[in-house]
C-alpha cells in the first residue's frame, strides 16, 4: 500500500508575491464585501498562471481553501472565464476561509496550452495538479494565509485534478472535497475504465479525509461508473466518505449552480472540517444566498387555481416564473408579485423587488416546488374611516400601467347601502392615487381615470355607519371580486 507524500514548496519568496489588482466585491442584494485579488504566478517551468484569491472581511490569517472549477467547453480556441465567486467559494468564505481559485494552463488568462495526454486521464490530472500545487504553495506563503490549515475542493474536471493533487498534498492540507470528479476527452469514447483505474491509483496514494459528493442523475457520469470509481478509491483510501445525492433537478452535475445544491452535503462537510480541526461554523452569513425552504404541500407547482390571489396579473407573473431557468423564485405581496432568477440569490432578489412595490412579501415557489406556508388571499376586507358629520368622504379606485394610463377601470357594485347617510358610486371618475411605494408613486400627481365611492352622513348623525361593496380586482371580469366593508365612524 502506498503511503501519502507531502509537497515541499518552491523557492518563490513571499516578498515577491503580490496581486496585480484588488477589488472589493459585494454580492447582489447583500451588504458585506470581500476582497478579490488577482495574481499571475509562475509554475516551475516559468509558465504564468492566473489565480484569484478571495478574502473575507474578518481577521486573518485565514485558513486556505483551494477550489478548482470545471472545464465545460474549454478548448484551444475557447479559454473560458476566470473562476471567481461561486456557491462553493461562498461556503468557505462564510466560514472565514481565504479561497484560492487557480486557473490551469490554457484556461482564462493563464499562459500555455491545455494539458492533455489523450486517454491517459490520470496523467493529465497529475500534470495539471503539479501546476496548481506550484501556485497554491506560493499563495500559502502570504502573511494573510495560515498554511497549517488547508482544505482542497474541486468539481468535475477540477475534482479530478484535486484528487491527483491529494496524492502529494501541500503541508497543512487536512481534507479534500471532491464533487463529481471526472474528465472526458472527445477522442477517447470509452473512458470508464481509465477513470476507474485513475480513481484506484489516486486512492492508493493518499490518506486525506475525503468527502466525495455525486448525484444519481449526473449527465456526464452514469451512476454505475461513478459508484465503481468511488468504491475503487475508498478501497485504497478508507478515509473517504460518499454523499449519494438523489436526482437533482434535471442534472446533478449542476448541483453547485443552485443554492438548493448546498443542502445535500453542507452538514457532512461541516462535520468533516470539524473532525480535522478546521473552521466549520458560519461567521459571515452574507457570503451565502438564502437557503430555499422545502416544499410545503400547499399546491402542485403548475396548479394556478391555488395561487394566493386569482387575477390576471398574478397568473401572468407566475407564467413568467415558470418560464425561467433555475434557480428561480416567485414572491407575492399585497399588491405586487416579483420573479427572481439567474442571480446569485434569486430569493433575496425577488423579495427586494417586491418590497419596493408593496408590503407583506413572502416566497410562494422556488425552482420546482411550492413553499408557500400561508393561505389564499382573503376576498373579504374591512376598513374603518373616521369623518366629520355631514362631510363627503371619497374612496378612489384605479388600476394603472407603469406609464400611469389605466390598465382597466375597476367595476364596483353595491351589496349593502348605508343606514345613516347617502352614497354615490361611479365608474367614470377622475382622481389621484396615493401609492406609497414602487414605480406607481410617480402617478400620484397625475389625474387618472377610475371608480369612486362617495359617502356623506346625515347632518345630525354621530356613530358608525357601514357600506359593503364588491370590487373588480382583475382585467378578467370572470375572476372573483373582493368584498369591501367600510365602517364610517362619524364624529
Amino acid at each position: 500500500m502506498a503511503t501519502a507524500m507531502s509537497f515541499v514548496p518552491s523557492s518563490l519568496h513571499a516578498a515577491s508575491i503580490a496581486p496585480i489588482s484588488e477589488t472589493q466585491t459585494t454580492l447582489a442584494g447583500h451588504h458585506t464585501a470581500f476582497s478579490e485579488q488577482l495574481f499571475r504566478l509562475p509554475t516551475r517551468d516559468g509558465t504564468i498562471l492566473e489565480a484569484t484569491l478571495l478574502l473575507p472581511h474578518t481577521a486573518g490569517p485565514f485558513p486556505l481553501a483551494i477550489v478548482s472549477g470545471g472545464a465545460s467547453h474549454i478548448s484551444s480556441s475557447n479559454h473560458g472565464a476566470r473562476d471567481r465567486y461561486t456557491y462553493l467559494s461562498g461556503y468557505f468564505l462564510a466560514r472565514g476561509y481565504a479561497v484560492l481559485r487557480p486557473m490551469p494552463r490554457g484556461f482564462a488568462g493563464s499562459e500555455g496550452k491545455l494539458i492533455s495526454d489523450g486517454c491517459e486521464l490520470a496523467t493529465t490530472a497529475r500534470r495539471n495538479a503539479d501546476d496548481i500545487r506550484d501556485i497554491s504553495a506560493a499563495i500559502a506563503q502570504l502573511p494573510d494565509i495560515d498554511a497549517t490549515r488547508i482544505v482542497t475542493a474541486g468539481l468535475s474536471f477540477g475534482g479530478w485534478v484535486q484528487m491527483a493533487m491529494g496524492t502529494m498534498p501541500l503541508p497543512g492540507t487536512r481534507a479534500q472535497f471532491l464533487f463529481f470528479p471526472l474528465m472526458h476527452v472527445s477522442n477517447c469514447h470509452d473512458d470508464a475504465d481509465r477513470l476507474l483505474a485513475g480513481a484506484s491509483e489516486f486512492g492508493a496514494e493518499t490518506r486525506l479525509p475525503t468527502l466525495w459528493v455525486q448525484g444519481e442523475n449526473d449527465s456526464l457520469a452514469p451512476t454505475e461508473s461513478w459508484k465503481a470509481m468511488y468504491a475503487a478509491y475508498k478501497e485504497k483510501n478508507p478515509r473517504a466518505e460518499l454523499i449519494d445525492v438523489p436526482p437533482f433537478l434535471n442534472d446533478s452535475h449542476s448541483l453547485l449552480n443552485d443554492p438548493d445544491g448546498l443542502r445535500p452535503w453542507i452538514s457532512e462537510a461541516d462535520a468533516m472540517l470539524e473532525q480535522v480541526g478546521l473552521p466549520h461554523r458560519v461567521v459571515v452569513a452574507d457570503y451565502l444566498p438564502a437557503l430555499p425552504p422545502p416544499a410545503s404541500g400547499y399546491a402542485d407547482l403548475n396548479d394556478f387555481s391555488r395561487l394566493p390571489a386569482q387575477n390576471d396579473m398574478m397568473r401572468k407573473a407566475y407564467q413568467t416564473f415558470l418560464a425561467q431557468e433555475t434557480p428561480r423564485a416567485f414572491v407575492v405581496g399585497d399588491d405586487a408579485e416579483s420573479v427572481g432568477s439567474h442571480s446569485f440569490d434569486a430569493i433575496t432578489s425577488a423579495l427586494s423587488a417586491c418590497s419596493k412595490a408593496t408590503q407583506n412579501c413572502h416566497l410562494y415557489a422556488y425552482d420546482n416546488r411550492v413553499v408557500w406556508q400561508g393561505h389564499a388571499a382573503s376576498l373579504v376586507r374591512q376598513q374603518t374611516i373616521v369623518a366629520p358629520t355631514g362631510k363627503v368622504v371619497s374612496v378612489f379606485y384605479s388600476v394603472l400601467n407603469t406609464d400611469c394610463t389605466p390598465r382597466y377601470v375597476p367595476a364596483i357594485n353595491l351589496v349593502k347601502g348605508p343606514v345613516h347617510g347617502a352614497l354615490r358610486m361611479s365608474t367614470s371618475a377622475t382622481g389621484v392615487t396615493h401609492h406609497t411605494a414602487g414605480p406607481l408613486t410617480k402617478c400620484n400627481t397625475v389625474p387618472v381615470k377610475g371608480s369612486v365611492l362617495q359617502y356623506r352622513s346625515n347632518p345630525d348623525f354621530h356613530g358608525t355607519d357601514s357600506v359593503t361593496i364588491t370590487k373588480q380586482v382583475s382585467a378578467d371580469p370572470s375572476d372573483p371580486r373582493v368584498t369591501l366593508t367600510y365602517l364610517f365612524t362619524i364624529n
